[in-house]
């Protein structure tokens, strides 16, 4: 019995093997397609099967003169987990002339955290504001460093952003990093026309008051 059930696992194994090797091979014969919508399919593909030689893959696609490949490309960059991505994300973000490409690229550096990645949301909120998506991309990833500069870029983002659904993504980011010295930024906020940024203001001011009265307890 015990001989049959390891046959069969081995059987099993194999199966599986050949299946995902077979997908590989559709994909790649995908990625040598001219129709850059069959394109795109073979790279979310490869992004699914995840082999050994993902990145080596999926790289050079992001240099690709559609956007629409770019943008899957850097999104299946962002997910295949490998550390060599961050620098062409990087590299996208700032540079790809299409706003399209460039969100893509800073939402796939969600799967990452390091300083280099700080510095480049940091950067994106000083930008030339064009794309709304970018904006809220960086928004929502700052709360992830605990760090002054995001607190500040966020301060920034929730009192001076013309545009109210980046505001409110800043707002539950800042409400996240929430120090004492917010107590200022958020009074300010309390002036929003946006009723849930007023909200989020007024349990970041109560939260830091309450922390305040446990201090003083204390």
């Amino acid at each position: 019995m015990v001989t049959v059930v390891i046959a069969i696992a081995h059987c099993d194994e194999e199966g599986l093997i050949k299946t995902t090797m077979d997908k590989l091979q559709i994909a790649l014969a995908q990625l040598r397609n001219s129709n850059p919508d069959i394109k795109e399919a073979g790279l979310d593909k490869i992004g699914n099967i995840q082999p050994d030689n993902a990145f080596e893959i999926i790289l050079p696609f992001i240099s690709d003169s559609n956007p629409e490949i770019r943008s899957t490309a850097a999104c299946n960059l962002g997910g295949i987990d490998d550390s060599r991505s961050v620098t062409h994300l990087i590299d996208l973000a700032k540079n790809d002339p299409e706003e399209k490409v460039r969100s893509e690229a800073l939402s796939a550096l969600d799967n990452f955290r390091i300083p280099e990645i700080l510095i480049c949301l940091i950067n994106e909120v000083h930008r030339v504001k064009k794309s709304r998506r970018a904006r809220q991309i960086v928004a929502q990833q700052l709360q992830h460093y605990d760090d002054e500069r995001s607190v500040d870029a966020l301060s920034l983002l929730l009192l001076e952003d013309e545009d109210v659904y980046v505001r409110i993504f800043a707002a539950d980011s800042l409400l996240a990093l929430n120090r004492s010295r917010l107590l200022n930024v958020w009074q300010k906020a309390l002036d929003d026309e946006n009723t849930y940024v007023i909200e989020v203001a007024k349990k970041a001011i109560e939260n830091l008051q309450n922390s305040e009265e446990l201090l003083e307890a204390g």
